[in-house]
């Protein structure tokens, strides 16, 4: 078997009600990101993706195997 390694990736903020925007889905409407004024699900879906934690977790992955070669 192959080596396992994980990554994570983090985005911190707060709670807002009621919900606000119709993007995403499920948590989206009621969190906005430290440092931002919108929710998830107000925000352009490339907005978001720029800061989600799946791009955070992506760009550690991808440190890590540029590192690893």
């Amino acid at each position: 078997t192959g080596n396992v390694h994980h990554v994570r990736g983090e985005v911190h903020g707060t709670l807002t009600f009621p919900p606000r925007g119709d993007r995403g889905f499920g948590y989206d409407p009621i969190f906005v990101p430290e440092g931002m004024r919108e929710t998830f699900g107000e925000m352009a879906p490339d907005a978001k993706h720029e800061i989600s934690h799946r791009a955070r977790a992506f760009e550690a992955l991808k440190t890590f195997l540029s590192q690893a070669k």
